[in-house]
């Protein structure tokens, strides 16, 4: 029997860890506070993000993109490769950008990849 795939809430819990760390965010506390969160609430939100308790708005999804440096893209993204392909992307100028993804587009279409 095959095994489900992860849930998106799931997904974005693993990769706002993997960010936090990435960033060098020492602590949930500190990663609320980034966002303007209260003092008193600033911990429990962001672990009740992490622990799949509480889902997010896109505000709050933006505003977490926006502190930790990435964007909204890899928290979402569906699975690693594809969250390190948004990260490097979001690296390279617009016209860097521009060129990968024709290449991209060009392996998708043609299926002319490195396997």
């Amino acid at each position: 029997m095959s095994k489900a795939p992860p849930s998106p809430r799931s997904l974005f819990a693993a990769r706002l860890k993997q960010a936090r760390t990435l960033r060098g965010v020492p602590s949930q506390r500190a990663l609320g506070l980034l966002m303007g969160l209260e003092k008193h609430v600033a911990a429990n939100r962001v672990n009740r993000y992490e622990s799949q308790a509480r889902g997010i708005d896109l505000d709050g999804l933006g505003k977490l993109a926006e502190v930790l440096g990435v964007p909204v893209a890899y928290l979402v993204a569906e699975d690693a490769a594809t969250a390190d392909a948004v990260l490097a992307l979001a690296q390279l100028s617009p016209e860097q950008r521009a060129r990968a993804v024709a290449a991209l587009l060009k392996v998708a279409a043609t299926g002319d990849g490195a396997d």
